[in-house]
């Protein structure tokens, strides 16, 4: 009897700790919501992240808006959110860039205390491209090689950063096709693009928000795509593994998390409300529109993507001796 009555009190307690945290989420008088993004503005975090702060300021009533804060690959932002009051008025948007890769290449950030960021929601993935000008004479992967071979500066390749996603995934690409391709870092995708749109870079890796206008305007062409299995948007454009790209996949998702510290409760309660957002289909088509594909996991499922992915970069890193 005694046991049945503080499993209900327990019970009880752990309701009225989730209640507070969805009363605490939705309280029009609360403070503004955050939701950081490692980029600047104009590229596929910081367009997406827009994206979700309209419709989470329509199911909270209450302001949400994004704050910018470029540098080391997304690292700097991640490091700033984990170091933040976890009281749920500060989100962060990041990618598998943020939250693995640039702790490969920046040591400063590997005791950050990144890893203490809690993990919400996976909301979203989006094919990472590569592409190149029109202009540029590379028509597919094989190409590369031999137009680096004619150049004599080479060939360099634009990032979102050093430490990014996209940073990562070219040096793969320069080790596998014995090219020693130039690393030039931009503090996000937009700028990246434009550098190429320029001829200032001969290739890019990115995601399909920034490019997308310029793929479609034939300013830009696709050669091969980052994940495992080929984009449904180019069903045409192999993945690099067909091209004879070796090594892991990686997959450009998306995800929330909020500071290290913060309740359960909270994240569950907030993975709530993604999860809803993620049944709108006028928000789905939206995200579509922008080059996203949702693909919700949950806060406890995303937490167990999240310790997979690690060895998966950690496979990475030591295949490339970084």
């Amino acid at each position: 009897m005694l046991k049945s009555a503080m499993v209900i009190r327990c019970c009880a307690v752990l309701a009225g700790l989730w209640l507070c945290s969805s009363l605490a989420l939705a309280s029009p008088s609360a403070r503004p919501v955050r939701i950081i993004v490692g980029f600047g503005a104009g590229g596929a975090m910081d367009t997406l992240a827009r994206a979700v702060a309209a419709k989470l300021a329509e199911r909270l009533q209450r302001p949400v808006y994004v704050e910018n804060r470029a540098g080391a690959g997304g690292g700097i932002a991640a490091a700033y959110v984990a170091q933040a009051r976890a009281d749920g008025n500060t989100l962060l948007l990041a990618s598998p860039g943020e939250i693995f890769v640039n702790r490969i290449y920046n040591k400063s950030l590997r005791s950050s205390g990144v890893a203490g960021l809690v993990p919400v929601a996976k909301i979203s993935f989006s094919p990472l491209v590569l592409v190149t000008t029109n202009e540029s004479g590379i028509h597919q992967v094989s190409d590369i090689a031999g137009a680096a071979a004619k150049n004599p500066q080479g060939l360099s390749f634009a990032s979102s950063g050093i430490g990014s996603l996209q940073h990562l995934v070219g040096d793969r690409l320069s080790k596998d096709l014995g090219v020693g391709l130039v690393h030039i870092p931009y503090s996000g995708a937009s700028t990246a693009t434009a550098s190429l749109l320029g001829h200032q870079v001969d290739l890019l890796f990115a995601g399909l928000a920034p490019v997308a206008p310029y793929i479609q305007n034939r300013k830009l062409r696709v050669l091969g795509i980052a994940s495992s299995q080929r984009s449904m948007k180019f069903p045409d454009v192999p993945t690099l593994q067909e091209k004879g790209v070796t090594g892991r996949s990686v997959e450009y998702w998306q995800g929330v998390f909020l500071p290290r510290g913060a309740p359960a409760e909270l994240a569950y309660s907030l993975s709530d409300e993604l999860a809803a957002m993620l049944k709108d289909a006028s928000f789905v088509r939206q995200l579509d529109a922008l080059g996203f594909e949702t693909a919700f996991r949950s806060s406890g499922e995303f937490g167990s993507f999240l310790r997979t992915e690690e060895q998966n970069y950690q496979a990475i890193a030591s295949a490339l001796k970084l």
